[in-house]
């Protein structure tokens, strides 16, 4: 029986910025980027960064990890994700939902992060007290989406 770690929150660049409220937080980072007062060729990097970051942020839904059903759990983990659990799935056959859509690199063309390939559509999922919920193969397979 497999499980998998799936992303349940608003990731703080979707949400409104706690110095500018009328800004998302991503649009915040680009607003301080441009008011700096640095040479042209840093503030193309800081950006292309800040945009690699943000095209590459997890969102609620990603799956995350595979993980075998009774695996330990983090409180970090606790907070930021949910455990869906598929009895019918082997560990071996959820670990292709793991993957990676395509990995992002920096300006010196190392990896700087990963877009999940994978979500699983969590509309009108019922968790349980330890965020907790368990589908059919049926109905993962309705759920599961593969990102663009």
């Amino acid at each position: 029986m497999a499980g998998f770690l799936i992303y349940n929150k608003d990731h703080w660049m979707d949400v409104a910025s706690k110095q500018r409220p009328d800004l998302l937080g991503y649009d915040n980072v680009v607003r301080k980027i441009n008011e700096k007062t640095t040479p042209t060729v840093d503030r193309e990097k800081a950006l292309f960064i800040a945009w690699k970051k943000y095209t590459t942020r997890y969102r609620k839904g990603d799956i995350v990890e595979a993980r075998r059903d009774n695996g330990p759990r983090g409180k970090l983990e606790e907070a930021s994700f949910i455990f869906l659990q598929v009895p019918s799935i082997t560990l071996k056959d959820a670990k292709q939902y793991e993957v990676s859509l395509e990995d992002l690199t920096d300006f010196n063309n190392r990896i700087l992060l990963k877009r999940r390939k994978y979500y699983v559509d969590m509309m009108g999922l019922t968790l349980d007290v330890h965020k907790n919920v368990s589908l059919t193969e049926n109905e993962f397979n309705t759920r599961l989406k593969v990102k663009k």
